[in-house]
C-alpha cells in the first residue's frame, strides 16, 4: 500500500512539473545580468595582426607553390628526355634514376612545406588568441562585465548584437599592436 501511495505521489508531482500542467506564461527576463560575447575567428581574420599573419602565410604558400611548379617542370623535362629514341640503355637507366629521385624530392618538399605552413599558421593563431584573451580579461575587469564568452565555443544560437564585443576588441587589439 505504501508503494502505491509513493507511486501516486510521484505521478502527481511529475504531472505538476510538466509544462502542460500550467498555462503558458510569459517569462519576464531580468536585465541585471548579461552575457557578452566575441567571435574569435572574426578577430583573427579582421585584426591588423591577423591580416599580417595571413599575408605572411600567403607569401610562404606562393613561394612553395612556385618551387613545386619548378620541380614539376624539371620532372617533365626528364620524362621528355626519356622518350628520346637516341638514348642508350645506360643513359636511359640514369635518367630513370634521376626521375625517381626528383619525384621523391618533390614529394618530400610538398610534405615539408605543408607541415611548415601548418605550424606557422598554428603559431600565429595561438599567439593572437593568447594576446586577445589577455586583452578581453582586462577589458572585462575594467568594464565590470560579468561574463564574456566565445560565440562558437559557447554554442550561442541567438544573441542580441548589443552584447557583441568583437568589433570593440578588434579596435583595442589593433591599438595595442600599434604600440
Amino acid at each position: 500500500m505504501r508503494k502505491l501511495g509513493k507511486v501516486a505521489l510521484m505521478t502527481l508531482l511529475f504531472s505538476l512539473s510538466s509544462p502542460s500542467a500550467f498555462p503558458a506564461q510569459k517569462v519576464k527576463v531580468s536585465n541585471s545580468f548579461a552575457v557578452y560575447y566575441v567571435d574569435m575567428q572574426r578577430i583573427i581574420n579582421e585584426s591588423s595582426k591577423g591580416k599580417q599573419a595571413k599575408s605572411l602565410l600567403e607569401a610562404k604558400i606562393a613561394k612553395a607553390k612556385a618551387k613545386i611548379e619548378s620541380m614539376k617542370k624539371a620532372i617533365e623535362a626528364i620524362k621528355k628526355e626519356l622518350q628520346s629514341p637516341a638514348l642508350s640503355k645506360e643513359a636511359k637507366d640514369k635518367k630513370e634514376t634521376q626521375l625517381e629521385q626528383k619525384i621523391r624530392e618533390l614529394q618530400r618538399y610538398q610534405q615539408d612545406a605543408q607541415i611548415e605552413i601548418a605550424n606557422l599558421e598554428k603559431k600565429y593563431t595561438v599567439e593572437i588568441i593568447s594576446e586577445v584573451v589577455k586583452l578581453i580579461k582586462s577589458y572585462q575587469k575594467e568594464n565590470h562585465i560579468p561574463m564574456i564568452v566565445e560565440v562558437r565555443e559557447a554554442g550561442i544560437i541567438a544573441a542580441d548584437p548589443k552584447y557583441d564585443l568583437t568589433s570593440t576588441i578588434i579596435k583595442l587589439y589593433d591599438q595595442q599592436a600599434g604600440k
